[in-house]
């Protein structure tokens, strides 16, 4: 009998992002089980931002201690990383940068991607790639370090 009543509630993880954290999830967009939202130092943690039918699939890690932002349509697969801090070179000066992956792109599986990048619409990064620059539109990239390797 309850569960009609189940199926009108707006619950699942990105309502929950949305209402204690007050991060901006647009209602349509989706976050998976097992997602782990980590960051640095909880006074000063970036924002969580997506736009429209963004997904981010199964374990996945994202890293806010600078702000991530997924525009429309974005779709990141099962286990990719996002980071916006990186002290592995510096304990004193880390590396904090936001991530923007621009509408229409899409993160493959286990891809792996670092402080400071954009990457940009309808581009694909391919599964296990480690993504250390900017991701021009309209590109395929993949390997450790992720370089272009076609066009869509």
């Amino acid at each position: 009998m309850l569960e009609p009543i189940f199926e009108l509630l707006p619950v699942g993880r990105a309502f929950v992002e949305r209402a204690v954290h007050k991060y901006d999830i647009h209602k349509t967009a989706y976050i998976s089980r097992g997602v782990r939202i980590i960051y640095n130092d909880k006074y000063r943690k970036g924002r969580l931002t997506m736009k429209k039918y963004s997904w981010i699939g199964v374990d996945c890690i994202l890293d806010i201690t600078k702000s991530i932002t997924l525009g429309e349509y974005v779709q990141i697969a099962a286990k990719a990383m996002i980071f916006t801090h990186d002290s592995s070179r510096s304990m004193k000066n880390p590396i904090e940068n936001e991530v923007v992956i621009e509408d229409n792109a899409y993160i493959g599986a286990g891809a792996i991607v670092l402080a400071g990048v954009t990457i940009g619409n309808n581009a694909i990064v391919g599964a296990g790639a480690v993504v250390t620059k900017d991701v021009e539109a309209n590109a395929v990239v993949g390997g450790v370090p992720a370089r272009v390797i076609g066009r869509v």
